[in-house]
C-alpha cells in the first residue's frame, strides 16, 4: 500500500491514462441493468470519469506526506 501522497498522485495519473487508453480503443461499454440510471452513455460517462480523475490529479499534485515522529512512513 502506498503511504505517500506523491505515490497516490502517481497512481491516479496511471489510472487516468489506463482509462483513457481503454476508451480510445473502444473497449468500454456501460452496464444496461436497471441500477444504472445515471451513466447510460459511454462517452459521457468516460468524460465524467476522466474529468474527476483530472480534478484529483490537480488536487494531489501539491500534496506532501509528513513522516511520523520516528521519521518513517508506515503503511496504513
Amino acid at each position: 500500500m502506498n503511504t505517500r501522497a506523491s505515490g497516490i498522485y502517481g497512481q491516479i495519473r496511471e489510472l487516468r491514462d489506463q482509462l483513457d487508453a481503454l476508451a480510445r480503443e473502444g473497449r468500454i461499454v456501460m452496464g444496461t441493468d436497471s441500477l444504472n440510471d445515471q451513466h447510460t452513455e459511454t462517452a459521457s460517462a468516460v468524460s465524467a470519469a476522466l474529468s474527476g480523475l483530472d480534478q484529483a490529479i490537480e488536487a494531489t499534485c501539491w500534496m506532501e506526506t509528513m513522516a511520523t515522529l520516528e521519521g518513517t512512513y508506515p503503511e496504513l
